[in-house]
This record gives structure tokens, C-alpha cells and sequence, in this order.
């Protein structure tokens, strides 16, 4: 098998388990999706965005954004039908156009609140577990702990598979700015769910962190994510949809978080990309 050919599902097929392989250092999703997708490149980037934080990480407010199809119970589900796919994408071999909408997440929802759709990751484990994707809770413990301020009163969800960006960035970005800006958020957390979300999760951290306001990503598709300049970030080997760790791997959800908030004040040049060293073990 071509492993840079590989990926965990095929458009329009139900998620599958990632190939293992798919982990392994220098695996480049970027020729994966090209791969999938005849003619399809991934977005440019031009020059790094780099805000630095004003004040320290224990007196900040904290969001997070999520490219992972994360919703409230009561909230509408993310689109994961086909539906009407443009031309040029059909070409791309796209069966799906994705869905660009936003879901707010308040800070008081409790995580079996919480619920996914996405067609285009396995995410059976954050279904069994929400903060492998989305650790509210954590961040929770965090505020308690003292290592951040406290957390926004708000925060993000998108599904991210979406491959028309100039609607994903015209759509989302707009909504999601004037939230963080209202809030007076002093960083966000950014991370993503399937490798064409970390396209998404890039390119909204690099506007967020254009705006003034700091980012970190969290990745598993590092090189989409160092190609695209990202500010900082750090990066996994784990499974698209776990960017934080196994379900039930509370402390490894809590030392995923710590690094990334810790990165916002370490990082003093922009494009700095982390490798953690932990490895993907379930629990």
C-alpha cells in the first residue's frame, strides 16, 4: 500500500479505524489528500501572524475552538449529508461540501452535554469521551488549579471538513471574532478533527491570531499545519479525532492542554511547532 496515500475514510463512507501507519513520523497527510483528491493543493500562506500574550497565562481568559463537529444537545447537528457538491470539486472527487457553521459552547455545559457529527474521522472514541477533542472539563480544572485566569464564558465549535475555505473563513471567522472580542479573551486553544479540519483550524488560528489575539493549535497533521505558518503550535503522533489522547486518559488530556497553554508564553518567535513526546497508548 502507498502509506502517503492512505487516510482513515473515504468521502461519502462511514469513518473508519485509522491505519496505524498513518502515525509513524514523516507520514505526510498533505500528499494523502492530494492523493484522494486529484488537483486539490492545500491553501497558501503568506507570512506568519504573531500576537504575543499581554499578560501572564494565570491571569488570562482562555477559549477554545474546535474543528471536530462538536454540539450541545438542542443545537442542530453538523450537515454530514453530500448534498448539491460544485463542479470543480465533484472533479476533486469531493462528495461532500461540508458544513461552515459555527456552534457556541458555554462555559457552564456540562461534557455528556455534548455530542458529535463528522462523516470524515472515527470519532468512537470521543463519543465515549468528549474531551479527547473538546476538554472542556479540563480547562475547568485548570481555572481551579490556577495555571490559567478562567475560561471565556463562551466557546467554538465547527466541523472544519470543509474544502471551499473562502466560505469557511467569510462565514465562521466573522462570527467567531466579534465573540472572542466581546468577551475580552486574552488567547484561544485551536485544534482540529479530520486532516482537511486542520486546513480549517490553520487558517482560523492564523485570522484570530491576525486580529490581535494569541492562538495555539493543537495538531495531529503536522506538516498541513507547519506548511500553512501557523503562530505556534504543538504536535502529536495520536489519531485524527484525538488530539488530546485516548478516551478515559484524563491525565493525558490535562498534560496535552498544559503544553499548548504553556507554549503561549515560551514562544517568542512566530511559526514555533512543538513535538510532545508522548506516545499513543489506549488506556
Amino acid at each position: 500500500m502507498d502509506t502517503d496515500s492512505a487516510g482513515p475514510a473515504e468521502d461519502g463512507a462511514a469513518p473508519v479505524a485509522q491505519p496505524l501507519h498513518t502515525l509513524k513520523p514523516g507520514f505526510s497527510w498533505v500528499k494523502a489528500l492530494a492523493s484522494r483528491h486529484p488537483g486539490w493543493r492545500l491553501e497558501s500562506a503568506d507570512g506568519f501572524p504573531f500576537s504575543l500574550l499581554a499578560r501572564p497565562l494565570a491571569a488570562s481568559r482562555i477559549s477554545m475552538i474546535s474543528l471536530a463537529g462538536v454540539y450541545r444537545r438542542g443545537q442542530k447537528p453538523f450537515n454530514t449529508s453530500p448534498g448539491l457538491v460544485p463542479g470543480p470539486l465533484r472533479a476533486m472527487k469531493f462528495r461532500d461540501r461540508g458544513d461552515w457553521s459555527v456552534r457556541e459552547i458555554p462555559v457552564d455545559c456540562e461534557p455528556s452535554e455534548l455530542m458529535i457529527a463528522h462523516a470524515h474521522y472515527d470519532h468512537a472514541e470521543a463519543d465515549e469521551d468528549i474531551n479527547c477533542v473538546f476538554p472542556l472539563a479540563r480547562l475547568w480544572e485548570l481555572e481551579v488549579e490556577g495555571i490559567i485566569g478562567e475560561c471565556a464564558p463562551v466557546h467554538y465549535s465547527l466541523m472544519g471538513y470543509v474544502p471551499e475555505v473562502k466560505l469557511l473563513l467569510d462565514t465562521t471567522v466573522r462570527q467567531i471574532l466579534p465573540g472572542l472580542r466581546a468577551a475580552k479573551v486574552d488567547a484561544a486553544v485551536v485544534s482540529g478533527g479530520c486532516e482537511l479540519s486542520h486546513q480549517s483550524a490553520a487558517l482560523i488560528q492564523r485570522e484570530i491570531e491576525a486580529a490581535g489575539i494569541p492562538t495555539v493549535g493543537i495538531s495531529v497533521c503536522r506538516d498541513i499545519s507547519y506548511a500553512l505558518q501557523i503562530p505556534r503550535a504543538v504536535a502529536l503522533r495520536f489519531p485524527l479525532g484525538n488530539p488530546f489522547g485516548a478516551a478515559m486518559d484524563t491525565s493525558m488530556h490535562s498534560r496535552v492542554l498544559k503544553d499548548a497553554l504553556a507554549l503561549l508564553e515560551t514562544a517568542t518567535t512566530p511559526g514555533e511547532v512543538v513535538d510532545l513526546p508522548y506516545e499513543w497508548v489506549k488506556v
